[in-house]
């Protein structure tokens, strides 16, 4: 089996795997039964139709990544070929790892205001509050994680 299809499986069990671990704690927490997740109307298909569809998405997110990891690192092989190796990998993955830092950062700051767009009515309650915070914060450690490791580029 390819490598990147392998990570593709690996991510996509991950999204599985935190589903199980999210929905299964809300049902027990609220001692509510499963069949409140499937919707009534269809019998359930729409609700693992949806189930289906978002694992096959993150199975396209972790194969899409891992060829673009390899694709991205050979290019950078290939442009700093007389450093050592160790270095090299080193660089890479520090400039990789805090370009996708990045991004997420400004996801989650731009999260911020669609939140309090769509789910903040009247008053704000200390939930909307929390998850104001945890989405702020999110945002703030990923920046920093990539004005931190950032790579411009190597001078020799």
């Amino acid at each position: 089996m390819d490598r990147h299809i392998k990570n593709g499986m690996v991510s996509m069990g991950v999204w599985i795997i935190f589903l199980v671990v999210l929905f299964g704690s809300y049902l027990t927490i609220t001692d509510t039964p499963f069949s409140c997740l499937l919707d009534e109307e269809t019998g359930g298909f729409i609700s693992a139709t949806f189930f289906i569809a978002w694992a096959l998405i993150w199975f396209g997110i972790g194969r899409h990544y891992s060829l673009d990891y390899e694709l991205k690192e050979q290019a950078f092989i290939k442009k700093y070929e007389g450093i050592d190796e160790t270095i090299r990998l080193t660089m890479f993955k520090k400039a990789y790892f805090s370009n996708i830092a990045h991004m997420l950062s400004r996801v989650f700051f731009i999260a911020v205001p669609f939140y309090v767009a769509a789910n903040v009515k009247d008053t704000v309650t200390l939930k909307n509050c929390i998850y104001i915070a945890i989405l702020m914060i999110a945002s703030i450690a990923l920046y920093g994680y990539y004005k931190k490791n950032y790579v411009k580029d190597i001078t020799l």
